[in-house]
């Protein structure tokens, strides 16, 4: 893959991180964070970017949205997210 789809991952991740973190004060944001992460799975399988897909897909398989109360797992996703962050800088360097 080139520079610009990893800067083009970077973007997305980064957009996920806050709509995420939106969801903290609104609860409902959930099921949009994790209908939007699934987008962005099927993104990363389509470019071949098999292993950020696949932390991308144990992130889904914890998140559990809800509507009206925090998400049980915030903390989790929060960190599984940082990490892929961190990732995806490690590639545009």
């Amino acid at each position: 893959m080139d520079r610009d789809n990893w800067i083009e991952i970077n973007k997305e991740l980064n957009r996920l991180y806050q709509l995420h973190e939106m969801g903290v004060s609104q609860p409902g944001k959930c099921r949009e964070f994790n209908s939007q992460a699934s987008l962005f799975l099927e993104r990363l399988e389509e470019l071949g970017a098999d292993d950020i897909a696949d932390r991308v897909m144990e992130l889904l398989a914890g998140c559990s949205p809800k509507d009206f109360s925090p998400c049980d797992n915030r903390l989790n996703t929060k960190g599984s997210l940082e990490r892929l962050q961190e990732r995806i800088k490690k590639k545009l360097e």
